[in-house]
């Protein structure tokens, strides 16, 4: 389990060159409880990260924070806040944090070197400006990567533009993700590439229902879309349907109260990859939800890889004006 979860942010590295693919690992409780990728939830403040356009004035001053543990000690952090800026400008900044853990390193012979620590992080911060039913959102973000003594950094930008309709419940947004350059490399001479992604979310929610549903598109511009180098599973050329629904993450928001929404999801993309000789089990399928209590917002999720087992994700925000006495 624990080499599973390194593997979050280095199997794509070993496919294509590709590192700093653990910016995509969902981090924030409610994005992870709609299948993990998600551009069009507004509850949770931190959802800037997934698209710097969902930066708006209903999130002003709140600090919110996200906690998951996996097994094997894996332990991933999510921080960030917003306020006001000048003209109207929405400001946010964020910090994601993965700590693998400690390993054991040895050398060619075997012979044991001691230990070392490996993480991973990535520094956003974040503006967005409404413009009638327009809302355009700029992230630049610093990312590191940290392997003992081999480090790799890079300088990126997310851009997103969202048409939110100004009667029904309804938006569509478009996201530009992990734009940039890498400022270094673990190894003089070896050259990596950036995970950038092109993406589509959608939302919607008729009036008087209680169900909210999304829809995100993600990896529009690369060629192929997995994150094993070599699943077993991958014998015969695959349909485009496939193709299609492995690019394809859909949730649900079950509005059970003003005050408290249960969220599903599915990602096909991690059923597939993550299926074993022992079956794919709830693998793919996410769930939790979000309730409002006092002066917090209480938020857990659920995220089933493996028919092994399931990870859990807890989320806390807070509005810090209500906690001023002045």
């Amino acid at each position: 389990m624990l080499l599973f979860g390194v593997g979050l942010g280095k199997t794509e590295a070993q496919q294509a060159n590709r590192s700093f693919a653990f910016v995509d690992h969902p981090g924030i409780a409610g994005q992870a409880g709609l299948g993990g990728v998600n551009l069009t939830l507004d509850k949770d403040p931190l959802m800037f990260l997934a698209n710097p356009a969902l930066l708006d004035s209903a999130h002003r001053n709140f600090l919110s924070v996200h906690y998951q543990n996996f097994p094997g000690g894996i332990q991933v952090g999510t921080i960030g806040y917003q306020w006001e800026g000048p003209d109207n400008w929405e400001i946010g900044v964020g910090l994601q944090y993965l700590n693998y853990g400690e390993f054991e390193g040895f050398d060619d012979t075997g012979f044991p070197l001691g230990s070392f620590h490996a993480n991973e992080f990535a520094l956003s911060g974040g503006i967005s400006r409404q413009s009638g039913v327009f809302y355009y959102g700029l992230n630049l973000k610093l990312l590191g990567s940290v392997l003992e003594s081999y480090q790799a950094y890079a300088a990126v930008a997310d851009l997103g533009i969202m048409y939110k309709h100004p009667e029904e419940d309804f938006r569509l947004t478009v996201v530009a993700k992990q734009v940039g350059v890498v400022l270094g490399t673990y190894l003089q001479g070896q050259p990596l590439s950036l995970p950038t992604d092109l993406r589509i979310g959608i939302s919607y929610k008729a009036e008087n229902m209680p169900l909210r549903f999304h829809a995100s598109v993600r990896n529009l511009i690369q060629e192929t879309d997995y994150y094993l180098a070599d699943p077993n599973w991958r014998e015969e050329q695959e349909s485009f349907g496939e193709q299609l629904f492995r690019r394809l993450v859909i949730g649900t928001e079950i509005i059970a109260h003003e005050h408290v929404q249960l969220r599903i999801g599915y990602n096909h993309l991690v059923r597939r990859e993550f299926a074993s000789i022992g079956g794919q089990g709830l693998g793919g399928f996410t769930g939790g939800f979000n309730i409002q209590a006092g002066k917090f917002a209480l938020a857990y999720s659920r995220l089933f890889y493996h028919v092994a087992g399931a990870t859990h994700l807890f989320g806390v925000s807070t509005n810090l004006n209500q906690w001023r006495k002045f």
